[in-house]
């Protein structure tokens, strides 16, 4: 944690009326129909609940019910999960990050005192105008554009459109240096800003490092070019180390202290050295604070919350600008939303760009778990939910050949299970952030690089998709856009062996909305791969699990495997994506060739005992367990 304390600073001192009853025998009639309706509502809802299996998921996927399309940057959320449709923002009203933000990567930089030059009464963390002037100059020949504190507030718990190359300037504690020296500068320019104040210290002209005092904010925020927040009373050191009691005081009472002096409400707060902990949090959404800054470095869309949001040391300018940059290429920084179609299923075999694939594509998809303590092929899921088609799924935690654990990397949510499945990995959570999150309702899928702080439990991947029916965190976002990504373009966010040869998979859908599952016939690169499914016409796709997982089913007959037991079609998998719908046989000459020699998607026996008896990779004895990230 970044220290930027200075040894003066870091000590405490419904229906609408109808008038009166004219005709109670009607009334009476209307109040018995409205409670019959209301038990036929419930009685219906606990049979659809209570329905479980393949028939509910094929209600489901028939397009019977009239379901919400996925919500896209910028629109108003649904109504039942947050704010009001069309409401206008109210920035002292608590919402939280936002899933629908995450098409952005906007830096946020934290200043202290500006001076005018170096000396003996300096720190570090001090900033010279010269230097104030060159890092402006920086982000001009950039073309950033400076938002303001608002602004920010409503793109990461609303969406809202922001410029692509956004940055937004802050500085904390209060110096008179901000006002003499930055401020004329930033009012030329017309650069937005914010101030946290500590309240204890407003006035306080002692030593080398003067205080504002209050004729100066008011004069500040009346230009409208400055947000002053709070900065707790008297910016303690360790703030979260402190009692509870002392905590909720420099928080409310240094807003009450702002608020009373200013004429209005204060909801921004930047945590004294940036420190706080899960109570400290707390404590601020209590004290009604809606945004609040840490000091942890990366794109504000990244944080762990709105009131825990990201902010970068003003000595890490470029860097704060690179890696803003380089997440909105890596990630992408985008959410993809496409209509999904109802066409027939039909099995695809070619070569594209060199690439031998063989894929199906179309009819209505869905994901299945096995057991909790159990792993099926790809084969007997297909059996066993009487899916037409279908792939093996994404990235799971235990790698082991043998094991029948099926807890997944990243959050998943599948048809048939009421249970929604975060990632509560402490340690692994912040190696797969930016990995693609796929989500789908009945009639749209979207694509959306994950961050924990937003996207981990269900209400927050619901605001992005009402109705949500499926989810799972893809490997790597392989092909956006209709281009495929490059190594390099998808390194940054991917596990450290991405690109290693195997037989490879992945998880796409087309511009029309059919969706394909696909997997290579041979052993290639991820880079590889992604060029394939871009030449055989995917818009978007992801990384699947692939080596000994990669499973491709159609019509019971195993059209690509990267397993190799004789008695063993496919290797037990927790997970799979498999297809609804009608199913058309294969014409083509190539695809009917593959379709013809394939072999049977079950063994003669159960795949997680064949699995369990199989020999180990390797020497045929000991072999070894890679471990995932």
């Amino acid at each position: 944690m970044t220290n930027c304390s200075r040894p003066e600073a870091s000590h405490a001192a419904i229906l609408p009326h109808c008038g009166a009853a004219t005709n109670a025998r009607y009334t009476d009639v209307v109040r018995i129909f409205l409670i019959f309706l209301v038990f036929l509502l419930l009685g219906l809802a606990a049979f659809v609940l209570g329905a479980g299996g393949v028939d509910r998921m094929r209600e489901v996927l028939s397009g019977r019910q009239s379901p919400q399309g996925m919500l896209r940057p910028g629109e108003p959320p649904d109504p039942s999960l947050s704010m009001e449709v069309g409401a206008k923002f109210d920035k002292t009203v608590f919402a939280p990050l936002s899933a629908r933000c995450a098409d952005n990567r906007v830096p946020v930089l934290m200043f202290h005192d500006i001076v005018k030059e170096r000396g003996r009464n300096t720190v570090w963390f001090d900033c010279t105008i010269d230097e104030l002037k060159d890092i402006l100059d920086f982000f001009e020949k950039e073309k950033a554009q400076f938002i303001s504190l608002e602004q920010l507030h409503e793109h990461l718990t609303r969406g809202t459109t922001v410029p692509r190359n956004a940055v937004v300037l802050t500085f904390d504690d209060n110096y008179q240096g901000f006002y003499e020296l930055a401020y004329p500068i930033l009012k030329e320019k017309k650069i937005p800003s914010a101030v946290f104040v500590h309240t204890n210290f407003v006035g306080d002209a002692t030593g080398d490092h003067p205080k504002m005092d209050w004729p100066t904010l008011k004069r500040l925020e009346s230009e409208g070019l400055v947000t002053i927040g709070s900065h707790t009373l008297s910016h303690p050191a360790e703030f979260e180390k402190l009692d509870s009691y002392v905590q909720r005081q420099e928080l409310a009472d240094s807003k009450r202290t702002l608020e009373d002096q200013l004429g209005h409400p204060v909801p921004y707060f930047a945590y004294p050295e940036g420190r706080g902990d899960d109570v400290t949090f707390s404590l601020a959404e209590e004290a009604g604070y809606t945004m609040c800054f840490t000091v942890e470095h990366g794109p504000a869309e990244e944080s762990p919350g709105i009131l825990r949001v990201n902010r970068y040391v003003h000595t890490r300018f470029k860097d704060a600008w690179k890696q803003s940059r380089e997440a909105e290429i890596g990630a992408p920084a985008a959410i993809v939303t496409q209509k999904l179609a109802d066409a027939p299923i039909r099995a695809i075999s070619g070569e594209f760009d060199g690439i031998r694939l063989a894929m199906v594509q179309g009819g209505k998809p869905f994901t299945a778990r096995a057991a909790t303590t159990g792993r099926m092929s790809v084969g007997e899921f297909c059996r066993d939910f009487k899916a037409p088609a279908g792939m093996n799924g994404t990235f799971f935690v235990n790698a082991d050949l043998r094991s029948a654990d099926n807890a997944m990397i990243g959050p998943c949510r599948v048809q048939g299970e009421a249970e929604f499945h975060p990632d509560n990995d402490p340690i692994r959570l912040p190696r797969i952030k930016n990995r693609p999150l796929v989500l789908w309702n009945e009639t749209e899928l979207a694509i959306v690089p994950f961050n924990s702080g937003s996207m981990n439990d269900e209400a927050s991947v619901k605001a992005l998709a009402p109705n949500l029916t499926d989810c799972f965190l893809g490997g790597a976002w392989i092909v956006h856009e209709g281009k495929a990504r490059s190594k390099d373009e998808i390194a940054p966010f991917a596990a450290r062996d991405f690109n290693d040869p195997r037989k490879r998979a992945f998880f796409g859908v087309t511009a029309k909305g059919d969706i394909v599952l696909g997997a290579s016939r041979d052993v290639i690169t991820t880079e590889m791969l992604a060029r394939g499914a871009a030449a055989a016409g995917v818009k978007e796709a992801v990384l699947m699990d692939s080596g000994f997982s990669t499973s491709i089913v159609f019509d019971g007959k195993i059209l690509a495997t990267g397993h190799t037991a004789k008695n063993l079609p496919s290797r037990p998998v927790p997970h799979a994506v498999m297809l609804l719908g009608i199913l058309e046989k294969p014409t083509d000459a190539p695809t009917k060739k593959l379709y013809d020699d394939a072999e049977s998607s079950l063994g003669k026996g159960s795949a997680l005992d064949a699995q369990m008896s199989a020999p180990r990779p390797g020497d045929g004895g000991g072999g070894r367990r890679r471990r995932r990230r």
